[in-house]
């Protein structure tokens, strides 16, 4: 068993026994000194948990371990439910702490970056999105000594971009961090992910946390173990919106029960963000977004029933259009003052309109020409902006917009119904996900907003973009639509 696995991950015995060990016995030693620095400074972090925390993370990362040496593709499944289910993080000595879903992610990408090169076959599958996403890394890694270049020493120390120049590095690494490894995790799961059980495996880890959310939306109480509690943020409420929806409406096989229980699941998902925290649009505008797009693909009369319908529950109900509004305008009326900010005068003006201030770089000019008054922008196409410049955010459309054609152009490809459902359902989550972004900084977090812990909600959103991506490697020849739009 353990040569399968060492051969699964491209390891040879025999090649093992041909290695020239004396080339490599200096490199070891300094991963073993390496490893016992890092474990002195997570001693610290390990004190005062109970036996029963300090069992769980110990199996937890055995289990990871296991799983990923044995295949690739668990990794990808470790990652989504660290995300959901495991709380465990780790203090940076700062107010951010990193999630172990972003400590997952890093080894699990980090495992099947070296397994192609053990195999000596660093290849990635072709596609639209290959070349705007290395280039978007590539920008992102370079963005971070070029800000070294346009950040002045008394630019720091105004507030919250840090005290000292060396700080905020620090920051721009955890930021740049984001950036690379998110979109890296997408990669991972487009180039590994070939049989429909792992969708399945996907899907069904999605959908499970829905039940327990809605009983803790309920009941008004949190459930967990210690420090490992269920948690989902804006995200999720999409991603489960447009999974159960897609399923429903383009997945044939589904006996009745099994559609009425998707809708039904989507249903309690737009109640309660749209009644319950209707002033929180980043809760339920990206899943309605999403439905709209399922529906207007599935039937144009279900579409405009769809259209109606929000529209009569406006003339219906105006005092909570009228709630709606005055909440939003009373807490982010601001919103579009601190864009034009951002993007007319610090991005043009004071930092470089081609490449950028560097990840979180616009926050120190922020803090130094309106002191006191500096905001972050709560909207991803803004920050990618002000980081980036013009030619990084063009890169980044690019990505996106490659993203959604190969989910487009093999939509009617697929070699089950399943999969079939699983490609229109993720396709309709990456479309909510370019409107969340307008809200948010739900895609890739901004480092001083929802910060690194953020991770834990974007994480899955761009794995299960993989995953659709990955269906271009499985598809069929073109078949005729099981339905005709009406």
């Amino acid at each position: 068993m353990v040569q399968q696995g060492l051969e699964r991950i491209g390891i040879d015995r025999d090649g093992l026994r041909r290695i020239n060990w004396n080339r490599w016995i200096l490199p070891i030693v300094v991963i073993v000194i390496a490893a016992a620095i890092g474990m002195t400074g997570v001693r610290p972090i390990l004190r005062g948990r109970t036996g029963l925390e300090l069992g769980l993370i110990g199996i937890l990362l055995a289990v990871v371990t296991l799983l990923v040496m044995y295949r690739l593709e668990w990794g990808l499944m470790a990652i989504v439910f660290t995300s959901f289910f495991v709380r465990f993080t780790i203090p940076t000595g700062t107010a951010t702490n990193i999630p172990a879903s972003l400590v997952v992610s890093f080894f699990a990408v980090m495992i099947w970056i070296f397994s192609m090169l053990l195999k000596r076959q660093i290849k990635l599958a072709p596609g639209h999105y290959v070349k705007p996403t290395l280039l978007f890394f590539l920008i992102a890694i370079l963005s971070v000594p070029y800000s070294w270049l346009i950040l002045r020493p008394d630019l720091f120390g105004q507030g919250g971009s840090g005290k000292s120049g060396l700080g905020f590095t620090f920051v721009q690494v955890g930021a740049v961090t984001l950036m690379v490894l998110l979109p890296a995790v997408m990669l991972m799961a487009a180039n590994v992910l070939r049989d429909a059980k792992w969708f399945k495996i996907l899907f069904a880890i999605m959908l499970i946390v829905a039940i327990p959310e809605l009983l803790q939306r309920l009941t008004n109480t949190r459930i967990g173990l210690a420090d490992f509690k269920l948690n989902t943020g804006a995200s999720y409420s999409l991603w489960v919106v447009a999974l159960s929806v897609g399923q429903a409406f383009f997945n044939p096989t589904l006996k009745r029960w099994q559609r009425a229980f998707l809708f039904g699941i989507a249903g309690c998902w737009l109640f309660f963000g749209a009644e319950v925290g209707a002033t929180w649009f980043s809760g339920w505008m990206p899943a309605f977004v999403a439905l709209l797009f399922l529906g207007f693909l599935y039937s144009r009369k279900l579409f405009f029933g769809l259209v109606l319908g929000a529209l009569a529950i406006i003339v219906i109900r105006p005092d909570y259009i009228t709630h709606i509004w005055s909440d939003a305008v009373n807490l982010d009326s601001n919103r579009f003052e601190i864009w034009q900010v951002i993007i007319f005068d610090l991005t043009l003006t004071k930092t470089n309109i081609f490449f950028g201030a560097g990840p979180a770089g616009y926050l120190p000019f922020y803090e130094a020409y309106y002191p006191g008054n500096a905001w972050v922008s709560h909207n991803n196409y803004v920050d990618i902006f002000a980081e980036l410049g013009i030619v990084g955010f063009t890169i980044f459309l690019w990505m996106l917009f490659s993203i959604f054609r190969t989910g487009w152009e093999h939509r009617h490809q697929m070699p089950s119904g399943f999969l079939r459902g699983f490609n229109y359902g993720v396709l309709a989550g990456f479309v909510g996900t370019l409107f969340a972004m307008g809200l948010g900084d739900w895609h890739i977090p901004f480092v001083y907003n929802i910060g690194i812990p953020g991770f834990d909600f974007a994480v899955y959103g761009w794995l299960l973009s993989g995953a659709m991506l990955a269906l271009s490697e499985m598809k069929t020849s073109p078949a005729v639509p099981s339905h005709a739009s009406q």
